[in-house]
């Protein structure tokens, strides 16, 4: 049976820097991972990441398995089954998903007697938690509802009250396997603690909102500056974009790329060594597509 592993979390929590994580565990063991993710937009930004790392990627881009793709990611994992024979599937959904209709999907003929659910890790955003909990909490509860592990993610930070913050997970999860290490730190322990920890019944928890999430994804032909960078990395956490929750791209400057991630107020910015075409993918419930537009134009 191939093992899969669902790796969820809100946007910008940090899914794709753990999915590479494990899929390099799975590789130093001796198996045969492959990594299939889910992105919200029109950009394969987070397989060409993992593929830079030299793992077999598939991208399911321009909507959410849970709404519009469920025959789309349905037909990827037989390809995926028959192509590579995987011992593994790493799943990173996109960040507004909801586990209902996925549970679902992996009971259709061709999936149910060929694979099963090993984990279902959900990464939490130390740094938005608080904040990200009240616009979108009905993603979030669910998935930490429905996690068997749940990893806290950007501790490094230095993020304060984190006793307040497991407490409010627990609440939430009061079975689930959590850590707090921070992910720099991990070794082999961390991975064996996490995977072969006692596992009991598992329970599904269904929800049924969707909020209607927009998504812009612009492609870029000029070069940035890094005056342009700041102003735009401002422009995004300061309102005049929207109410945005995720935007992720690369630009380019006159030197190298560089790959922009911003959650809510959390950025970061970080030199690409990728080969993705230059772009950047917007998600928010409120779009200011116009200044967006206008800004990146100029």
């Amino acid at each position: 049976m191939v093992q899969i592993d669902i790796v969820s979390g809100f946007l910008g929590a940090g899914k794709t820097t753990f999915s590479n994580m494990l899929l390099k565990r799975y590789m130093d063991s001796g198996l045969r991972p492959v990594y299939i993710v889910n992105e919200f937009g029109q950009t394969g930004l987070d397989a060409e990441i993992i593929q830079a790392d030299g793992f077999q990627a598939i991208e399911l881009d321009g909507g959410c398995i849970c709404c519009t793709l469920q025959y789309d990611i349905a037909t990827s994992m037989k390809q995926v089954m028959e192509a590579f024979s995987p011992t593994n599937i790493v799943f990173e959904p996109c960040g507004i998903f909801i586990f209902d209709n996925f549970f679902d999907i992996l009971k259709q003929p061709g999936l149910y007697e060929r694979c099963e659910i090993a984990n279902i890790i959900t990464i939490v955003d130390s740094v938005n938690f608080s904040f990200s909990k009240t616009p979108y909490g009905s993603f979030i509860y669910n998935q930490i509802k429905n996690a068997e592990a749940i990893l806290l993610s950007k501790l490094e930070r230095g993020v304060q009250n984190v006793e307040e913050l497991i407490c409010d997970v627990r609440g939430i999860n009061p079975d689930a396997y959590i850590t707090t290490k921070v992910w720099a730190d991990w070794d082999a322990q961390d991975f064996e603690l996490l995977l072969d920890r006692p596992k009991g019944p598992r329970t599904e928890y269904r929800a049924y909102q969707h909020n209607k999430f927009k998504t812009l994804t612009i492609p870029l032909d000029q070069l940035f500056t890094q005056d342009k960078i700041d102003r735009f990395l401002s422009a995004c956490t300061s309102g005049t974009f929207g109410d945005l929750c995720r935007v992720k791209g690369v630009v380019r400057t006159e030197t190298h790329s560089v790959l922009l991630n911003i959650a809510m107020q959390d950025v970061v910015q970080e030199k690409f060594k990728g080969m993705a075409e230059p772009s950047l993918t917007f998600v928010g419930l409120k779009l200011k597509k116009r200044e967006i537009i206008r800004f990146l134009q100029s």
